[in-house]
């Protein structure tokens, strides 16, 4: 399946980001009525203290809207950041301009958070 980078930070100076392959690292969620749900459990012994403290539930989800529900659709593990700009132009047309600003500024949310990670895909200078 090849070496997952947990961060960009590795990334080579000469790579192409839009080469890259985005791979969902966050394995716990469900679409539903056209929208993903990511859920998160609570185990840690500080999260326990906190749920006992503040009545948190074990569990929590968080909503993507629209747009963001469609990228992790999109994050299969074998489409470049490329190709899911294109998939996402021709869902969304000119609402999704500019697309690789908001779409990079996106996966790099998600890969902070720890949701996703990248992959080297192949690059243009024929790597």
């Amino acid at each position: 399946m090849g070496e997952f980078m947990s961060s960009l930070k590795k990334k080579n100076k000469e790579d192409n980001y839009l080469c890259y392959i985005p791979w969902k690292q966050h394995q716990q969620w469900e679409l539903r009525n056209g929208k993903v749900f990511l859920f998160f459990e609570h185990d840690k012994f500080v999260e326990k203290f906190a749920r006992w403290l503040v009545k948190k539930p074990y569990i929590s989800d968080v909503e993507l809207d629209d747009l963001g529900s469609q990228v992790w659709s999109l994050i299969d593990g074998k489409c470049t950041v490329f190709e899911i700009g294109q998939k996402l132009q021709n869902l969304f047309g000119t609402e999704f301009d500019p697309k690789y600003q908001r779409l990079i500024s996106y996966l790099n949310y998600l890969n902070k958070k720890g949701w996703i990670l990248f992959k080297r895909g192949p690059q243009l200078q024929g790597d």
